[in-house]
């Protein structure tokens, strides 16, 4: 309950523009860099966003192979009782 309290106060404050938060960090020179917002260098970035497309990869191979099972399943059902 204090979460969804928290959230909605937040949210109503931001849209005032009086918790501008970003407009601070652009103030005192926050960098466009993603890789120092995450706190790594740029080859540790690279390395990491590498990383990461290739889970999301993996992932969805095992999906679509998850995906075929199952079909492939439904048709044996289907045929087997005759159903539509």
């Amino acid at each position: 309950m204090a979460f969804l309290m928290k959230t909605m106060i937040s949210s109503q404050v931001k849209n005032l523009g009086l918790g501008g938060r970003s407009e601070e960090q652009k103030e005192e020179g926050g960098t466009s860099d993603p890789a120092a917002a995450q706190g790594m260098t740029r080859e540790e970035y690279e390395e990491y966003q590498k990383q990461v497309i290739e889970e999301k990869m993996e992932r969805d191979a095992a999906f679509t192979q998850k995906k075929a099972e199952r079909a492939c399943l439904r048709v044996h059902l289907r045929e087997k009782y005759r159903l539509p």
